[in-house]
């Protein structure tokens, strides 16, 4: 979901473990030019969703990589599958209300949420998290946040990775 620190989480993972780090989005962005935010406004979210299919089928050639994927990246063209059949997939499962205030207070810009008050944002996330959460629960491994910080998730996801 947008706003559960999966580029902070995933950075520091791929430190800890000396991984290189991708974020799914910053990839998109290198490749086409463009900013998410351009994409969506431009061409589409349809558009976007194909896009991230496609640079999320090319990152099959990296190893020892820790890759961070937009929040709606699992639940379209199987890429839940392809993630789980390629790699270990974790999901940070946060409240609401924590999403919103981290939404709220970041600097980035996220399409979907531009011009909407807290309430308009908070209804929206609902509507996500309702649709999207078939795909979240399919993850290998759950951490609730912000019950779990993220020093105890990269100790967790560590022996995972190293065990698996």
């Amino acid at each position: 979901m947008p706003g559960s620190g999966k580029s902070s989480w995933g950075k520091k993972l791929a430190n800890a473990l000396q991984y290189s780090f991708v974020d799914l989005d910053q990839l998109i962005e290198q490749q086409e030019q463009l900013s998410i935010e351009e994409i969506f406004t431009e061409k589409g979210e349809e558009y976007f969703r194909d896009l991230e299919h496609k640079y999320l089928l090319k990152t099959i050639v990296m190893n020892h990589v820790v890759i961070s994927c937009g929040g709606g990246t699992p639940c379209y063209h199987n890429n839940m599958n392809f993630i789980n059949d390629n790699g270990i997939s974790f999901y940070l499962n946060g409240t609401i209300g924590l999403l919103v205030d981290r939404i709220l207070s970041s600097k980035r810009q996220r399409p979907m949420f531009l011009g909407l008050e807290k309430a308009e944002i908070e209804k929206k996330m609902e509507e996500l998290l309702s649709m999207r959460t078939s795909f979240f629960d399919q993850a290998h491994y759950s951490f609730n946040i912000p019950q779990e910080t993220m020093q105890s998730f990269v100790n967790k996801a560590i022996s995972v990775v190293l065990f698996a």
